[in-house]
């Protein structure tokens, strides 16, 4: 069936008729979240705070992690299987419902394609991917259709169609969460808003990891207080910890409404700052992404005269369209028609100086980006201190935030010697106010 977005409550009270059994209604089922191409992680962190702030506690709240730089898929479904197996054994659950995202939902159709592992499946929510003529594996589904997969159809499952939505968008928006929360939970959710926790309540976890391998780094993680106006550190580290073997760290301990620097420190490899917005809410999937010797970030041109960014946000940035987002650097936009269309779903951008010419060149996109999934680059001359004392203000402007904005503060350190990624979150809404999604 075809249930048009307007239609979007009355669609979530169906149940399918073709499933081969109804669905067991266990308020102690995990959820496992499965990322798509060059994702991970981060895909899941805001829909993950939305079930926790309904209720579902964050021990049943998972997220599996595979290396999409390999074509293949064989090695994402085993890893799953193992994946699915742990966490069985350690909550005491049979079966798991499963969200699965663009390339992982071609992981989920050959993982559900085997009786035995079907049958550890409880619910799947298939979100902008494959489409199929019947239920995978025959479990109850849910497909959810952004802009990516607009027309597609799963047979027997309830088709709910977003397509006003950004791929990426489709899976960690309050919209895609309503439809993904009622099917799985039986019942609306109180509220779509990521609530925000007692300010010194709140903890953080994590990996720091090789992007798009996810593979864990080993090296050291420093927790910094920053000032909000600036960026620059206000005393020691509140936090020095050395990641395990998979990258992990945490849980440890924030305010929730302090902004924070996070380092990652490798031996022989440059310090890699990480800058966020306040951490609200309790967040155990936070990703510190750095690149290999000889990944993309080689492609970037460094030296001791300028800053370079990256600025990464889980919402696409469109910049061709009436209703657009706008990325500032200290007040100057950066993100011209060209730069991050809507077509090519940009969810980060590369910020540095071209050449080191000290020459922005705003509006055109630097290759190899300009054929990247994902990823896009601008020639931004952002001039750097040798003891980083200036301050590099970045705003996002967002599409339907009714003119509001948010900015991250970044010292200016140089390219040549360090690395800078600035992370916004994927919606306004939370302790300062702003949209948000209604309750459905």
């Amino acid at each position: 069936m075809r249930i048009p977005s307007a239609a979007l409550a009355l669609a979530l009270a169906l149940v399918p008729t073709a499933a081969p059994a109804p669905a067991r209604a266990d308020p102690l089922t995990p959820i496992v979240f499965v990322h798509g191409q060059q994702g991970s992680a981060q895909q899941w962190q805001s829909n993950a705070k939305r079930f926790s702030g309904n209720g579902v506690p964050d021990a049943l709240l998972h997220a599996y992690e595979y290396d999409t730089s390999i074509p293949t898929n064989d090695h994402a479904v085993a890893g799953l299987e193992a994946f699915v197996a742990a966490v069985k054994a350690r909550t005491g659950a049979s079966q798991v419902d499963v969200i699965a995202h663009s390339r992982g939902t071609t992981v989920l159709h050959t993982y559900l394609s085997d009786p035995e592992r079907a049958a550890s499946v409880r619910k799947y929510v298939n979100v902008d991917g494959r489409s199929s003529a019947a239920l995978p594996g025959g479990v109850p589904t849910l497909a959810l259709w952004g802009s990516a997969q607009p027309t597609g159809s799963i047979g027997g499952a309830t088709n709910v169609y977003l397509t006003t939505l950004g791929h990426t968008e489709t899976t960690t928006s309050a919209d895609g969460f309503a439809p993904m929360y009622r099917f799985l939970r039986g019942r609306p959710a109180l509220t779509t808003r990521v609530v925000p926790e007692l300010p010194a309540l709140v903890r953080i976890s994590g990996r720091a990891t090789y992007y798009p391998q996810n593979t864990g780094v080993e090296g050291v993680v420093q927790v910094w207080d920053v000032d909000s106006r600036t960026g620059a550190r206000l005393g020691g580290p509140r936090h020095g910890v050395r990641t395990g073997p998979d990258g992990s760290f945490g849980p440890l301990p924030v305010n929730g409404r302090t902004h924070y620097e996070l380092v990652v420190l490798r031996d022989g490899e440059p310090p890699h700052h990480h800058y966020f917005e306040p951490f609200e809410r309790s967040d155990r999937f936070v990703r510190l992404q750095v690149s290999r010797p000889g990944g993309i970030t080689d492609t970037i041109d460094r030296c001791a005269t300028h800053s370079a960014l990256t600025v990464v946000r889980n919402r696409e940035w469109w910049s061709d369209q009436p209703d657009r987002d706008r990325l500032e650097l200290n007040g100057v936009d950066v993100l011209g028609p060209a730069v991050s269309p809507k077509l090519r779903q940009v969810l980060a951008a590369f910020l540095f100086d071209d050449n080191c010419d000290r020459v922005s060149t705003p509006g055109v996109v630097l290759p190899p980006f300009t054929t990247l999934p994902f990823l896009t680059a601008v020639d931004a001359y952002l001039p750097a201190r040798p003891d980083a004392a200036g301050t590099i203000r970045v705003t996002q402007a967002p599409r339907g935030g009714e003119g509001r904005t948010r900015t991250i503060a970044v010292p200016n350190w140089p390219s040549d010697t360090h690395s800078v990624t600035v992370q916004f979150k994927d919606y306004l809404d939370g302790a300062t106010g702003g949209w948000s999604a209604a309750s459905p």
